[in-house]
């Protein structure tokens, strides 16, 4: 409600409770409804990208197990085809009749009559395809070999082959007579039809001395050529062919990665290599030609991305360490068109777009540098959203390619528009649903409303005139809700209104006999008062009187501070009971050999947890003096039996009462700790340590517990000055500080370490007095007992 001043006056503004009914229907309704939806919208959405994501790596694996076997398969095959005999036989052959050509033929007359054409070919065959593939343009010069045996071969088998570009292979032999045809005419049948077999771009025999490639299947202008000075001396094929050259193991391969190739018109090309072995003498060195379909086929499904489960716009597809593609991408292939245009829109360089146009090719070309490209050539495998190099969000499976000698990675993708299509469509419908319902729910609170408030408003206008005075106006009951026993209570009070005034004068005449009687009647319960108020404080004296009788009875049971200086040395003991006797109490036996020390926390605290410790305090002396038992777990074990005998034998009920303990047994002689403990551990500060050393107890009770077993027995080498803490848990349990908050277990053993090269007395004096900083004004929550003692 607010107020304003008006004239000396206020006037109240309030909603009306109809309008506020309206709201407080619709709030209610409006937020159960958008959280159900919103809900139910969440739900769907993680539920299908879990199951996008889940589908997206199963086909990344699928294609990542085919790239990586195919890849396999070629060692395989390269390395069984070095070993053939008929390959090690030709590279003899290919490598004599090469070498025998200026003896056997006149070189400089036959390049009299072809070289004219083999330039023709160079200039307007090879450089102008080439050419149109460059930035800057390359000359014959550059592209042609200066050795005459080159030239021959090329216008023998390119130049002057009858066949078409692309075909040169068909040609079996030239019209020539030497050894090396004789030697062509021979091999190139058989390492054709293994080519065409097992679908390889080109087949290479290269000398291994020289690095001539005296054969080639497909007859490109890198036939003939020298890798190590010839034109394609700095090539990915001359690289592949350096590294196989230098092994001296005949199982040994190289693999290059893709990079533009000017022989195959500057398409980007990769090759395997192998050494060929006669015996064990290095004769050549075997290269394939990597064939880009075979990658593309499996990389696309051979275009039927929607049968492996990638659906209308969901590709895989394969990226290298220069984040470019190592496949064709499924929109050039679908949507070349639409494609390119995109390319342009995300603002790829033209000279890229007119690549892609020229080899109708993404390979090498197609730049894919996304956060899942980086992660992945990072070494990482994971599942993101982000935006591929289409600059569209997808969902994206990614992980390392395990190739040898390729640094390559694998994406699995889908649009995100398609993924969560499902969860639009639902969303859609939960906002038409959740609208009809706002009208719905707004036209029905309304109606709602106008029943509660008419009769309501009603009743007001006659509570008014009540108010007024007018206790004589009628009030109308013709309701049986609420509203209607609300009118009853008012006809109710109009009554008793009336009754009441009637009776007032007699009760002012009775009154002052009333109030007379009554302050008599409190001046007697103030002398009652006082004195049970002197019977409560004469009990009080009583119970005080016991408890510390009692306190002095506790102490009887626990060792005095020189019995624990004679028999320990150099050690402290913090022992603060909560109340005036404590559920917390420390023991001490020792004989010759060694000296034994318990820090227990019994069940409670006050009188019932100090009735426990006397129990527990005797036990203890009974399992060393009357059972004669030594060892701590031992000592535990027999400490629980007698404890649970002591709390059974009344016949009362069953008793849970008992206690944490931590108990160990030192041997002065052999340097050695005992140790067991019942919830409690042992911490050892080792003498120049920056740690503390942690002995973890069972986590069991002494005491009724269901699943007890026997203790665990510790034990412990320690040297000289290394300290020695057993404790319970009421330091820890401290609430204090400026929050409030408990001091807790790491604290506690990060002050131990920052005091542990003092004195022991000094380390139990600065340990009271933190315990006395941190608690502050707070209530002391439990009991403490701290023993310190140093070796």
């Amino acid at each position: 409600m607010q107020k304003r001043i008006l004239g000396g006056s206020f006037v109240h503004q309030t909603m009306k409770i109809g309008i506020r009914l309206q709201i407080a229907f619709f709030l209610v309704a409006f937020i159960s409804i958008s959280v159900v939806g919103m809900l139910a919208y969440w739900e769907a959405r993680d539920s299908l990208r879990a199951e996008s994501f889940d589908k997206l790596t199963a086909v990344r694996e699928m294609k990542a197990g085919q790239i990586e076997d195919y890849f396999h398969q070629l060692e395989d095959q390269i390395l069984t085809h070095s070993e053939d005999p008929t390959i090690i036989q030709a590279m003899i052959d290919f490598k004599a009749g090469f070498n025998a050509l200026e003896s056997e033929l006149d070189i400089d007359k036959e390049l009299d009559t072809r070289e004219d054409k083999l330039k023709a070919y160079f200039r307007d065959e090879y450089l102008a395809r080439l050419n149109e593939n460059l930035s800057e343009t390359a000359s014959i010069k550059e592209e042609i070999s200066s050795d005459r045996r080159v030239r021959l071969l090329q216008s023998l088998y390119i130049a002057e082959n009858p066949n078409a570009v692309g075909d040169k292979h068909l040609a079996d032999g030239a019209d020539l007579e030497c050894s090396y045809d004789t030697a062509h005419r021979k091999y190139h049948p058989f390492l054709r039809n293994y080519l065409q077999r097992f679908g390889f771009y080109d087949i290479f025999l290269v000398d291994n001395f020289t690095g001539q490639i005296v054969y080639s299947v497909f007859k490109e202008v890198d036939y003939a050529t020298s890798l190590t000075d010839g034109p394609f001396k700095n090539t990915n094929l001359a690289s592949v062919f350096k590294e196989t050259r230098d092994a001296d193991n005949p199982n040994f391969t190289s693999i290059v990665d893709f990079e533009a190739y000017h022989p195959s018109y500057n398409k980007p090309a990769s090759f395997i290599a192998t050494p060929i072995f006669d015996g064990c003498d290095e004769i050549g060195v075997l290269i394939f030609q990597m064939p880009i379909d075979k990658i593309n086929g499996i990389m696309t499904s051979h275009e039927k991305w929607s049968t492996v489960g990638l659906g209308a716009t969901g590709e895989t597809y394969i990226v290298g360490k220069d984040f470019t593609l190592r496949n064709q991408s499924r929109f050039l292939i679908e949507d070349s068109l639409a494609y390119f245009q995109l390319l342009e829109d995300i603002d790829v360089p033209q000279e890229t777009i007119d690549k892609i146009k020229n080899f109708n090719s993404t390979i090498g070309l197609q730049e894919v540098r996304t956060e899942g490209t980086k992660a992945a050539l990072g070494g990482r495998e994971d599942e993101q959203i982000f935006s591929d190099y289409r600059n569209v969000p997808v969902l994206s499976s990614y992980r390392p390619l395990n190739i040898q000698g390729l640094d390559w990675v694998i994406m699995s993708e889908m649009d995100e528009s398609e993924a969560f299509a499902p969860v639009y469509a639902l969303r859609k419908n939960i906002i038409l649903f959740l609208s009809i319902m706002m009208a719905l729910i707004i036209i029905s609170s309304f109606f709602i409303s106008r029943a509660i408030t008419s009769p309501v408003k009603n009743l007001t206008v006659h509570a008014m005139q009540l108010a007024k005075g007018n206790l004589d106006v009628e009030i109308d009951v013709y309701r049986k809700d609420e509203i209607g026993i609300l009118s009853v209570s008012f006809r109710k009070m109009q009554a008793s209104v009336k009754h009441l005034i009637s009776e007032l004068k007699d009760l002012n005449a009775g009154l002052e006999n009333k109030v007379i009687e009554r302050t008599k009647e409190l001046q007697e319960q103030k002398e009652l008062v006082e004195v049970q108020k002197e019977m409560v404080e004469e009990k009080n004296k009583e119970i005080v009187d016991s408890i510390n009788y009692a306190k002095r009875l506790q102490s009887a049971i626990i060792p005095n501070s020189q019995a624990l200086h004679e028999k320990l040395g150099e050690c402290f003991v913090m022992f603060r009971p909560k109340d005036i006797v404590s559920g917390d109490f420390y023991w001490m036996t020792y004989d010759d050999k060694q000296v034994s020390i318990a820090a227990a926390d019994c069940t409670g605290h006050g009188v019932p947890g100090a009735m426990v410790s006397v129990v527990g305090a005797n036990s203890l002396n009974r399992c060393v003096k009357e059972f004669g038992l030594t060892k701590p777990s031992e000592v535990l074990d027999q400490l629980r039996d007698l404890i649970m005998e002591t709390f059974s034998a009344g016949g009362s009920g069953e008793i849970k009462d008992g206690m944490d303990i931590s108990y160990y047994s030192y041997d002065k002689k052999t340097g050695t700790v005992q140790w067991a403990g019942a919830n409690n551990p042992l911490w050892i500060i080792r003498n120049g340590s920056a740690e503390v050393e942690e002995i973890k107890a069972n986590k069991q009770p002494i005491g009724k517990f269901i699943h007890h077993k026997p203790f665990t027995n510790h034990e412990v080498k320690v040297n000289k000055g290394d300290c020695l803490y057993v404790f319970t848990d009421g330091f820890a349990d401290q609430f204090g500080g400026a929050r409030g908050k408990k001091f807790k277990d790491k604290p506690f053993k990060d002050f131990l370490l920052s005091v542990s090269k003092e004195v022991m007395e000094v380390q139990g004096i600065r340990i009271e007095q933190k315990f006395l900083d941190w608690k502050g004004d707070f209530e002391q929550v439990d009991d403490i007992c701290l023993i310190g003692m140093r070796i």
